[in-house]
């Protein structure tokens, strides 16, 4: 079946006339006139420059990018806020904007006014409007004040009022902005369950937001933009690493930070190195501090070497990876599997690292020394692992596996379904 294009993109440019910083002054005008008088007074900036995609019916597309990369511009321009300075935009059918708190609401109006006002606006008559007014006051949670005007709702009620409406009235495509961040975890998980909910009704949804996981959870397509740009648009696995690589690369984070922990520790990790099964890959402080790469499903050895100022009883030693996105992954102790009566002043300790293989990306591996429950020493980011891209002959793609383990376990068919 043959999907129309609900949204198309054609290069769209948006520039805007600002104010210049060192445009004159009222004073500049009597003191330099001459001067005053010829000074450029604005400057033009380009929020967006010749952007295109398309989008068809029932696609999810997420759009991510730096704070002024454009996103809110574009979709001010896609919902009729403003308009394009060059190029063009089609869209099919009706369109809900979430855009920021407070949008398509009138104030004055009551929160029942409000809804009715949106349906009319968006086409719908007022018993389509009735239909679905119940299941918008139950997600919104403002069932005891509905008929209070908009202007005595707190931000948080009218962010959930704004967001039950546009999803509850049939609009073909719904425009959500990162507004979503600003109610509570509870509210943002209904906001996200029914953004599910709108994909399998098979509506067109445009989805900005910082939060990489949600992105990934409930896009099918993602569009990355900088300055204005799109850079990159593909699947939202691959385009998500490729722009968290980016940020990382622009903060300059150090691969290593052993030397930045608390002074008040009293035990030291000396290092922590990665031995693979080719060999050694780095294990001294004089060596290079650029990450440590793997393939995706090579089994590695993690050791941490550590020196203490005395002898510590019950000994732990503990390593945890965090994902780029600052996301916990997995953390291992060393009482798990290994003895708990270590006394040694000075050693290393190993784990084998094999399952569940890591996904693809950039994890940091932070280390810790504890004797029993109390903490002797911890680095955050003690060393950077990049786990490369892998595929082995006859695997799925892995933009069809979802979380950041994956793990290889066994599987069996059986012809019995009473089995």
């Amino acid at each position: 079946m043959t999907r129309h294009v609900s949204v198309r993109v054609e290069h769209v440019s948006k520039t805007y006339r600002i104010p210049r910083p060192d445009a004159p002054k009222v004073r500049d005008y009597v003191r330099r006139p001459a001067w005053a008088v010829r000074a450029p007074k604005s400057q033009i900036v380009s929020a967006l420059r010749d952007v295109s995609f398309e989008l068809h019916e029932g696609e999810v597309l997420g759009i991510i990018g730096r704070n002024g990369a454009g996103k809110s511009t574009l979709l001010k321009v896609l919902s009729r806020i403003t308009s394009p300075t060059t190029g063009r935009v089609t869209m099919r059918g009706h369109v809900a904007s979430l855009l920021e708190v407070g949008t398509g609401f009138h104030p004055e109006l009551t929160g029942r006014e409000n809804i009715y006002l949106n349906g009319m606006l968006l086409g719908m008559s007022s018993k389509q409007v009735s239909q679905v007014f119940d299941a918008i006051c139950e997600f919104a949670s403002v069932g005891d004040y509905i008929n209070v005007p908009i202007k005595r709702y707190s931000s948080g009620m009218q962010l959930r009022l704004a967001f039950s409406v546009a999803a509850h009235l049939r609009a073909d495509t719904m425009i959500v902005d990162e507004v979503l961040a600003v109610g509570d975890a509870e509210f943002q998980r209904k906001c996200l369950g029914a953004m599910r909910d709108v994909r399998k009704e098979g509506r067109t949804t445009l989805f900005v937001s910082h939060n990489m996981s949600a992105i990934e959870a409930l896009c099918s397509r993602v569009v990355w933009l900088e300055h204005g740009v799109v850079k990159e648009s593909g699947s939202p696995d691959r385009i998500i690493r490729s722009y968290l690589a980016s940020a990382l690369h622009r903060a300059d984070i150090r691969s290593d930070t052993i030397d930045l922990r608390d002074a008040h520790r009293t035990a030291r990790t000396i290092d922590l190195g990665v031995l693979k099964s080719i060999g050694f890959a780095r294990g001294d402080k004089s060596a290079d501090r650029s990450p440590w790469r793997v393939a995706f499903g090579e089994p590695f050895q993690l050791s941490i070497a550590f020196e203490l100022p005395r002898a510590v009883p019950d000994l732990i030693v503990a390593t945890g990876f965090r994902n780029d996105r600052g996301e916990d992954v997995l953390t291992s102790h060393s009482c798990d599997t290994a003895r708990r009566d270590q006394e040694g002043r000075a050693g290393k300790a190993m784990v084998q690292v094999r399952q569940p293989w890591l996904r693809p990306g950039t994890y940091y591996i932070e280390a810790a020394l504890l004797s029993g429950s109390q903490l002797l020493d911890y680095v955050a980011e003690a060393a950077t692992l990049v786990v490369d891209e892998q595929r082995a002959t006859g695997a799925p793609r892995l933009e069809l596996k979802k979380g950041s383990v994956s793990p290889i376990w066994s599987w069996q068919f059986s012809d019995d379904l009473q089995s």
